[in-house]
């Protein structure tokens, strides 16, 4: 199967911070604000080499969001948008994405969340937590662009998109209006090797 290649390196625009699910046990007589404090580490993705990951799902689910946040419609192809040629037509190999953050380099944040993981609570039902979190950081990818359509001035609009207005991790822009998780486009290349029906 022919199909294109984008280099990708991102650049941080904002904070970003991870709420990975984790099954740390609970020491005897541990009350919840200390498991959090002693565990919440275990909420970062890290990957083989100890460095922070982002999760590819993220990113691709991130810039899909994109096209579909866009509504921009596919020249000659009627009222039709880029959310579906995003939504199956890109693909990262890479499970998680190196950030070469050092595990022991990477800090927290405390912030003050519902017990049961709900949002507009009253104040009294708020317990601190506290997320693992960094200030700045990048991260260098493949995109593989399955579908001959999608072309690198498209590509590049989404993934802009996708870092000022949809971002990744915990408090991104999409969910809540975050402000964590923005990124921007620093620099693409692009191995063009798009086959098109005659």
């Amino acid at each position: 199967m022919e199909f294109s290649v984008a280099h990708v390196t991102l650049k941080s625009f904002s904070p970003y911070s991870q709420s990975r699910q984790h099954e740390e046990p609970t020491l005897k007589g541990e009350g919840k604000g200390d498991y959090d404090k002693r565990t919440w580490l275990a909420k970062a993705h890290i990957t083989e080499k100890g460095t922070l990951g982002i999760p590819a799902s993220s990113l691709t689910q991130a810039i899909a969001e994109a096209a579909k946040y866009s509504k921009r419609q596919i020249p000659g192809q009627g009222k039709a948008t880029w959310t579906a040629k995003f939504k199956s037509g890109i693909m990262l190999t890479e499970s998680l994405i190196d950030t070469g953050i050092k595990k022991e380099d990477i800090g927290f944040v405390d912030v003050m969340c519902d017990a049961q993981g709900k949002t507009g609570s009253a104040v009294s039902s708020r317990v601190p937590r506290r997320f693992p979190q960094v200030p700045a950081w990048t991260a260098s990818f493949d995109a593989y662009i399955l579908d001959p359509i999608i072309t690198p001035e498209v590509f590049a609009e989404m993934v802009g998109i996708a870092g000022m207005f949809i971002g990744i991790g915990r408090w991104r822009p999409v969910m809540n209006g975050g402000m964590n998780g923005r990124f921007t486009l620093a620099d693409m290349k692009w191995e063009d090797n798009r086959k098109f029906a005659a």
